[in-house]
C-alpha cells in the first residue's frame, strides 16, 4: 500500500520554528520489505564548526536508525551513490548563528523544491544540550517527511549478561550509542517492563533463595521490592495503562495463574486460573483486553490468547506451529507481535486483529525472539542468535533489512528488549 507523505504544519516541541511551509511531496512506499533508504544530503555553514558537526552526527545516526534514510554530507552524495537518483529525496541545511551557546538555523527541503518544507531555530541551553539538539532535528525531520512522530528520544531496556556474570538490566539510546547499566542489586535481573508513562520500570530479580519483582524509577533511583503470599513465586509482570497496578504470573505448586496486583494496597486479584501454565500477560492500551500465553491445549506447547475483560471472554489467536509466545500489543492496539517456532527456529510474526492475518517478519536458520514495538509503531526490536550469542536488532514493522542496535563485545549476551512507550 502506497503511503502519501503529507507535511504536518504544526510542530509541537519545546521550541518554535521561525517558519514552516507545507505541501505534498513524493510518494514513498515504505511498507515494502525491500524498500531502499532514501538519500538525504546535509550541509552546514561554516562547514568545519565542531559543535555543529557533533549535532549533525547525532542527527545522522538517529535518522539512519529508522531504516528509511541514508544521510550524506554535501558533495559526497554523487560520488558514493553513482547508481541512485541524481537529486536527493531531501536536503537539510544548517547555518550556525551563534557560537556559545550554540544556536543555528535549520531548513528542510524536498526533492528539487526551492520552498522549504520546514525551517526554524534551535539553540543550546541548560535543558537542551548538543545531543538533544541532534535528536530534536531528527524528530522534526521524521515528522515533516514521513508524517509520523519521531522516536530519537526513546530508550530500550534489555537484559545483558557478560560471560560467567549476572544478568543486569541495561538502557540503550535509540541509536545505540549510549549504554547505561540500570539495575545494581546483587541478584540476577531479567524481564524488564516500562510503565506507560515511562516513569518506572519493573523487572524480575533472581537470588539464591527466591524470586522477587522490583520497581525502579527510570531515573535509576533505588528499587522497591514487592511482597507476595508465602508459597507463591512471581514469574514476571507488566504495567496497567493507569500505572496503579501490574499484571503478574504467580507460580503455586507447579501451576501458574495470572493476577492483578494493586500497588497501593498490595491486593491480589486473580484474572485467569486455568489448569495449565498461563504466562506473559500484558494489557492493551485501552485496558479492555489482556494478551497472554497458555499451554492449556497441549502441555508445553504454548499458544497465544486474548482475554476480553469487559465481556469476560477468551479466544485463541495462534493455531499454526507447536510453540508461540512473547506477545506484545502495538501502540494503537490493532496488532500483536509474537515469536513462533517454525522448522526448528523461532521467528517473529505480526498478527492483525481486524483481519486475523499473521505475517512472518523474520527468516533464516537462526532464532529471532522477544519482539517489541517502537513507540510510533513503525519499527520493532528483538533479540537474534546468529553467531552463537544473542544480540539486539531493529527492523521495520513490515520486515526487510535489519541492523544491530548495540556494538557490545561478542561475549555479551543481549535478550528481552522492551521499548519505552
Amino acid at each position: 500500500m502506497l503511503r502519501l507523505i503529507i507535511l504536518l504544519l504544526l510542530i509541537v516541541c519545546g521550541w518554535c520554528p521561525s517558519a514552516v511551509y507545507a505541501g505534498p511531496i513524493d510518494y514513498f512506499d515504505i511498507t515494502r520489505p525491500k524498500f531502499k533508504p532514501l538519500p538525504v544530503v546535509i550541509s552546514m555553514s561554516p562547514a568545519n564548526h565542531l559543535n555543529g558537526l557533533y549535532v549533525q552526527s547525532v542527527f545522522q545516526s538517529n535518522l539512519e536508525q529508522t531504516l528509511f534514510f541514508q544521510v550524506f554530507e554535501e558533495g559526497s552524495h554523487a560520488e558514493t551513490t553513482p547508481n541512485t537518483i541524481d537529486s536527493p529525496a531531501f536536503r537539510m541545511e544548517m547555518q550556525i548563528l551563534q557560537e556559545k551557546p550554540l544556536k543555528f538555523l535549520f531548513t528542510l527541503y524536498g526533492r528539487e523544491q526551492e520552498t522549504p518544507l520546514a525551517s526554524g531555530n534551535l539553540s543550546e541551553d541548560k535543558k537542551t544540550d548538543l545531543r538533544q539538539l541532534g535528536l530534536l532535528m531528527a524528530n522534526t525531520f521524521i515528522k515533516n517527511s514521513l508524517g509520523f512522530k519521531g522516536i530519537a528520544e526513546s530508550q530500550i531496556a534489555y537484559t545483558s549478561q557478560k560471560k560467567n556474570g549476572r544478568k543486569n538490566i541495561m538502557l540503550s539510546s535509540y541509536d545505540g550509542t549510549n549504554q547505561q547499566r540500570f539495575s545494581y542489586n546483587l541478584g540476577s535481573n531479567n524481564h524488564a517492563s516500562w510503565a506507560f508513562d515511562n516513569q518506572n520500570l519493573l523487572y524480575t530479580t533472581f537470588t539464591r533463595s527466591n524470586v522477587q519483582i522490583a520497581i525502579q524509577p527510570s531515573k535509576r533511583l533505588r528499587a522497591s521490592i514487592l511482597s507476595f503470599p508465602d508459597g507463591t513465586q512471581p514469574q514476571g509482570g507488566s504495567w496497567s495503562p493507569r500505572g496503579d497496578s501490574i499484571l503478574i504470573t504467580l507460580m503455586t505448586k507447579g501451576n501458574s495463574d495470572i493476577y492483578s496486583y494493586q500497588l497501593k494496597n498490595r491486593k491480589l486479584e486473580r484474572i485467569l486460573a486455568w489448569k495449565s501454565l498461563e504466562t506473559s500477560p500484558s494489557w492493551s492500551k485501552d485496558a479492555s483486553s489482556i494478551v497472554f500465553v497458555s499451554d492449556s491445549v497441549r502441555f508445553q506447547q504454548p499458544q497465544i490468547y486474548i482475554h476480553d475483560t469487559t465481556k469476560n471472554k477468551t479466544r485463541r489467536i495462534t493455531f499454526r506451529g507447536k510453540y508461540n509466545s512473547s506477545p506484545r500489543w502495538s501502540p494503537d492496539g490493532t496488532q500483536i507481535l509474537y515469536e513462533g517456532k517454525r522448522k526448528g527456529y523461532f521467528q517473529i510474526f505480526k498478527y492483525t486483529l481486524s483481519t486475523n492475518r499473521h505475517l512472518q517478519l523474520t527468516f533464516g536458520r537462526f532464532n529471532s525472539e522477544k519482539p517489541d514495538w517502537s513507540p510510533n509503531g513503525k519499527q520493532i526490536v528483538f533479540s537474534s542468535k546468529r553467531n552463537g550469542l544473542s544480540k539486539l536488532f531493529l527492523t521495520s514493522v513490515h520486515g526487510g533489512r535489519m541492523i544491530r542496535l548495540t556494538t557490545t563485545p561478542k561475549s555479551v549476551v543481549e535478550t528481552n528488549p522492551v521499548w519505552s512507550k
